[in-house]
Protein backbone atom coordinates (compact mmCIF):
# COMPACT_ATOMS: atom_id res chain seq x y z
CA UNK A 1 0.00 0.00 0.00
CA UNK A 2 3.28 2.21 0.79
CA UNK A 3 4.33 1.87 -2.52
CA UNK A 4 1.14 2.39 -4.43
CA UNK A 5 1.23 -0.88 -6.08
CA UNK A 6 -1.68 -2.62 -8.18
CA UNK A 7 -4.04 -5.09 -6.76
CA UNK A 8 -2.22 -7.25 -9.82
CA UNK A 9 1.26 -6.64 -8.82
CA UNK A 10 0.21 -7.70 -5.15
CA UNK A 11 -1.32 -10.40 -6.25
CA UNK A 12 1.64 -11.83 -8.21
CA UNK A 13 3.75 -10.76 -5.11
CA UNK A 14 1.46 -13.49 -3.45
CA UNK A 15 1.40 -15.87 -5.96
CA UNK A 16 5.24 -15.77 -5.60
CA UNK A 17 5.52 -16.17 -1.51
CA UNK A 18 2.47 -19.08 -1.80
CA UNK A 19 4.75 -21.20 -4.04
CA UNK A 20 7.71 -20.50 -1.80
CA UNK A 21 6.15 -21.13 1.33
CA UNK A 22 4.71 -24.47 -0.45
CA UNK A 23 8.06 -25.36 -1.10
CA UNK A 24 9.06 -24.81 2.31
CA UNK A 25 6.49 -27.10 3.42
CA UNK A 26 7.44 -30.00 1.44
CA UNK A 27 10.85 -29.91 2.62
CA UNK A 28 9.12 -29.61 6.45
CA UNK A 29 10.77 -26.07 7.13
CA UNK A 30 7.08 -24.78 8.38
CA UNK A 31 4.25 -26.83 9.30
CA UNK A 32 2.00 -24.95 6.90
CA UNK A 33 1.59 -22.39 4.00
CA UNK A 34 0.65 -19.12 5.83
CA UNK A 35 0.11 -17.41 2.42
CA UNK A 36 -3.41 -19.54 2.01
CA UNK A 37 -4.87 -16.83 4.42
CA UNK A 38 -3.96 -13.81 2.24
CA UNK A 39 -7.33 -13.58 -0.33
CA UNK A 40 -6.13 -11.91 -3.32
CA UNK A 41 -7.93 -8.62 -4.23
CA UNK A 42 -10.27 -7.82 -7.52
CA UNK A 43 -7.48 -6.65 -10.29
CA UNK A 44 -9.37 -3.76 -12.04
CA UNK A 45 -9.24 -3.08 -15.67
CA UNK A 46 -5.91 -1.50 -16.46
CA UNK A 47 -5.84 2.58 -16.97
CA UNK A 48 -3.34 2.07 -19.94
CA UNK A 49 -4.86 2.15 -23.27
CA UNK A 50 -3.82 0.49 -26.98
CA UNK A 51 -3.20 3.52 -29.90
CA UNK A 52 -5.59 2.82 -32.60
CA UNK A 53 -4.29 3.04 -36.08
CA UNK A 54 -4.88 6.43 -36.79
CA UNK A 55 -3.05 7.53 -33.79
CA UNK A 56 -0.81 5.43 -34.25
CA UNK A 57 0.24 7.20 -37.72
CA UNK A 58 0.18 11.03 -35.92
CA UNK A 59 2.65 9.65 -32.88
CA UNK A 60 4.58 8.19 -35.91
CA UNK A 61 5.07 11.81 -37.82
CA UNK A 62 5.90 13.80 -34.85
CA UNK A 63 9.13 11.75 -33.83
CA UNK A 64 10.09 11.22 -37.37
CA UNK A 65 9.78 14.71 -38.17
CA UNK A 66 11.25 15.97 -34.94
CA UNK A 67 13.78 13.21 -33.02
CA UNK A 68 14.14 9.94 -35.14
CA UNK A 69 16.25 8.17 -32.28
CA UNK A 70 13.02 8.22 -30.10
CA UNK A 71 10.80 7.06 -33.05
CA UNK A 72 13.14 4.17 -32.98
CA UNK A 73 12.32 3.01 -29.42
CA UNK A 74 8.98 3.63 -30.13
CA UNK A 75 9.12 1.21 -32.72
CA UNK A 76 11.30 -0.82 -30.55
CA UNK A 77 8.46 -0.76 -28.03
CA UNK A 78 5.57 -1.80 -30.49
CA UNK A 79 7.50 -4.64 -32.53
CA UNK A 80 9.43 -6.22 -30.06
CA UNK A 81 7.50 -5.91 -26.39
CA UNK A 82 10.78 -5.30 -24.73
CA UNK A 83 10.09 -3.61 -21.76
CA UNK A 84 11.62 -0.33 -21.00
CA UNK A 85 13.83 -1.20 -18.30
CA UNK A 86 14.94 -3.83 -20.32
CA UNK A 87 15.55 -1.68 -23.35
CA UNK A 88 17.37 0.78 -21.24
CA UNK A 89 20.00 -2.15 -21.53
CA UNK A 90 19.96 -3.52 -24.73
CA UNK A 91 23.61 -3.37 -26.05
CA UNK A 92 24.12 -3.12 -29.89
CA UNK A 93 25.75 -6.67 -29.49
CA UNK A 94 22.20 -8.53 -28.48
CA UNK A 95 21.20 -7.07 -31.81
CA UNK A 96 21.96 -9.91 -34.47
CA UNK A 97 21.15 -8.40 -38.26
CA UNK A 98 21.24 -11.26 -39.98
CA UNK A 99 18.83 -13.37 -37.88
CA UNK A 100 17.18 -10.30 -37.49
CA UNK A 101 17.05 -10.80 -33.90
CA UNK A 102 17.58 -9.29 -30.06
CA UNK A 103 19.01 -11.28 -27.13
CA UNK A 104 17.06 -10.63 -23.79
CA UNK A 105 19.37 -11.54 -21.39
CA UNK A 106 18.13 -13.08 -17.97
CA UNK A 107 20.37 -10.65 -16.67
CA UNK A 108 18.31 -7.87 -17.73
CA UNK A 109 14.90 -9.27 -18.42
CA UNK A 110 12.15 -8.85 -16.00
CA UNK A 111 11.39 -12.84 -15.73
CA UNK A 112 14.99 -13.58 -15.34
CA UNK A 113 14.96 -15.71 -18.23
CA UNK A 114 17.23 -15.37 -21.65
CA UNK A 115 14.78 -14.30 -24.14
CA UNK A 116 14.91 -14.02 -28.08
CA UNK A 117 13.00 -12.05 -30.23
CA UNK A 118 12.21 -10.71 -33.44
CA UNK A 119 13.40 -8.03 -35.27
CA UNK A 120 10.98 -6.39 -38.01
CA UNK A 121 12.38 -5.18 -41.25
CA UNK A 122 11.66 -1.41 -40.38
CA UNK A 123 13.61 -1.56 -37.42
CA UNK A 124 16.52 -2.26 -39.01
CA UNK A 125 16.42 0.20 -42.00
CA UNK A 126 15.22 2.99 -39.32
CA UNK A 127 18.92 1.58 -37.56
CA UNK A 128 20.82 1.76 -40.86
CA UNK A 129 19.54 5.55 -41.81
CA UNK A 130 20.16 6.82 -38.32
CA UNK A 131 23.56 4.94 -38.07
CA UNK A 132 23.20 3.33 -35.13
CA UNK A 133 25.49 0.84 -36.09
CA UNK A 134 28.29 3.07 -36.60
CA UNK A 135 28.72 2.91 -32.86
CA UNK A 136 30.68 0.10 -30.97
CA UNK A 137 28.93 -2.99 -30.41
CA UNK A 138 29.44 -2.30 -26.73
CA UNK A 139 27.54 0.62 -26.42
CA UNK A 140 23.94 1.08 -24.71
CA UNK A 141 21.13 0.86 -27.95
CA UNK A 142 19.75 3.92 -26.11
CA UNK A 143 21.39 6.83 -23.81
CA UNK A 144 21.74 10.24 -24.03
CA UNK A 145 19.10 11.81 -26.66
CA UNK A 146 18.22 8.11 -27.28
CA UNK A 147 21.49 7.53 -29.74
CA UNK A 148 23.98 4.74 -28.77
CA UNK A 149 26.30 5.36 -25.77
CA UNK A 150 28.83 3.85 -23.71
CA UNK A 151 26.32 5.10 -20.64
CA UNK A 152 22.35 4.02 -20.25
CA UNK A 153 20.25 6.06 -20.17
CA UNK A 154 17.61 5.86 -17.15
CA UNK A 155 14.30 3.94 -18.82
CA UNK A 156 12.22 7.21 -17.81
CA UNK A 157 13.18 8.85 -20.40
CA UNK A 158 10.87 7.02 -22.71
CA UNK A 159 8.23 7.65 -20.77
CA UNK A 160 9.18 11.59 -19.91
CA UNK A 161 9.86 11.99 -23.61
CA UNK A 162 5.90 10.48 -24.78
CA UNK A 163 4.56 12.61 -22.54
CA UNK A 164 5.54 15.66 -24.46
CA UNK A 165 4.97 14.02 -27.32
CA UNK A 166 1.33 13.27 -25.92
CA UNK A 167 0.94 17.39 -24.87
CA UNK A 168 1.74 18.33 -28.85
CA UNK A 169 -0.41 15.54 -29.76
CA UNK A 170 -3.48 16.08 -27.36
CA UNK A 171 -3.56 12.67 -27.07
CA UNK A 172 -5.53 11.49 -23.61
CA UNK A 173 -3.22 10.63 -20.63
CA UNK A 174 -4.14 6.62 -21.06
CA UNK A 175 -1.86 6.52 -23.90
CA UNK A 176 1.48 6.00 -22.19
CA UNK A 177 4.85 4.78 -23.92
CA UNK A 178 4.05 1.07 -22.75
CA UNK A 179 1.19 1.07 -24.70
CA UNK A 180 2.84 1.18 -27.82
CA UNK A 181 3.36 -2.32 -26.22
CA UNK A 182 -0.70 -2.85 -25.96
CA UNK A 183 -0.74 -1.61 -29.42
CA UNK A 184 1.66 -4.09 -31.08
CA UNK A 185 0.53 -7.35 -29.05
CA UNK A 186 -3.11 -6.31 -30.24
CA UNK A 187 -2.07 -5.97 -34.23
CA UNK A 188 0.25 -9.34 -34.14
CA UNK A 189 -2.32 -11.15 -32.79
CA UNK A 190 -4.65 -10.09 -34.83
CA UNK A 191 -2.49 -10.55 -38.19
CA UNK A 192 -0.45 -13.67 -37.40
CA UNK A 193 -2.36 -15.14 -34.23
CA UNK A 194 -2.09 -14.92 -30.65
CA UNK A 195 0.58 -17.78 -30.30
CA UNK A 196 2.96 -15.86 -32.35
CA UNK A 197 2.41 -12.83 -30.26
CA UNK A 198 2.67 -14.85 -27.19
CA UNK A 199 5.77 -16.02 -27.72
CA UNK A 200 7.12 -12.46 -29.39
CA UNK A 201 6.22 -11.14 -26.21
CA UNK A 202 7.77 -13.51 -23.81
CA UNK A 203 5.05 -14.22 -21.93
CA UNK A 204 4.93 -18.00 -20.21
CA UNK A 205 0.89 -18.39 -20.79
CA UNK A 206 -1.86 -16.87 -23.88
CA UNK A 207 -3.66 -15.73 -20.38
CA UNK A 208 -1.11 -13.52 -19.71
CA UNK A 209 -1.34 -12.14 -23.45
CA UNK A 210 -4.90 -11.81 -23.42
CA UNK A 211 -4.72 -9.19 -20.52
CA UNK A 212 -3.28 -6.64 -23.06
CA UNK A 213 -6.07 -7.10 -25.37
CA UNK A 214 -9.27 -5.05 -24.54
CA UNK A 215 -12.96 -5.92 -26.44
CA UNK A 216 -13.07 -5.99 -30.00
CA UNK A 217 -8.77 -6.66 -29.94
CA UNK A 218 -9.58 -9.78 -27.70
CA UNK A 219 -8.70 -12.84 -30.62
CA UNK A 220 -10.20 -16.11 -31.50
CA UNK A 221 -8.57 -19.16 -33.37
CA UNK A 222 -9.17 -19.06 -36.68
CA UNK A 223 -9.51 -23.04 -36.61
CA UNK A 224 -13.19 -22.41 -34.61
CA UNK A 225 -14.49 -20.37 -37.41
CA UNK A 226 -14.12 -23.34 -40.10
CA UNK A 227 -14.37 -26.23 -37.61
CA UNK A 228 -16.60 -28.56 -39.16
CA UNK A 229 -18.89 -30.10 -35.91
CA UNK A 230 -21.19 -33.11 -35.66
CA UNK A 231 -24.26 -30.88 -34.91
Amino acid sequence: MDRDSSARTRNNYRTWLSAFCSWLQEKKFIDSNPVEKIKTLPEEVKFRSALPPEDLIKLQEYPNKNNPSYLLACMMEYYTFIRPDELSNIRLKDIHIKEQKIFVSSAISKNRRDGMVGLNDRIITLMIDTHVFDAPDTFYLFGKDFKPSFEKADSRIFRDYFTKIRKALKFPTNYQFYSLKDSGIRDLANAEGIVVARDQARHSDISTTNRYLKGDALTVHEETKHFKGNL
